[in-house]
């Protein structure tokens, strides 16, 4: 699992297998991380305009609709080794 982006207590954006993951938190009184697989057209404008993840976190936020059927519970995560000190 590639991470693409990432911005701390906001969005991770994965790649594996030419398939694209978007995990993001709600924001708000009660935290939850909703994990969406990404369609051609979302991949494709994020592969030319890479900023453009921040609109679609604020789009998803905002309309569930957005992504119906396509949330993945639970939620993508990439396998981040601890390293020892």
């Amino acid at each position: 699992m590639n991470i693409v982006s990432e911005k701390k207590y906001s969005y991770l954006l994965m790649e594996e297998d030419n398939e694209w993951y978007l995990t993001y938190l709600t924001g708000g009184a009660f935290e939850v991380d909703i994990c969406v697989k990404l369609n051609n057209e979302e991949i494709n404008k994020l592969k030319e305009t890479p900023e453009f993840v921040g609109n679609l976190v604020e789009n998803f936020k905002t309309d569930s609709s957005l992504y119906e059927g396509r949330r993945i519970i639970p939620s993508v995560r990439p396998n981040r080794q601890r390293q020892r000190t």
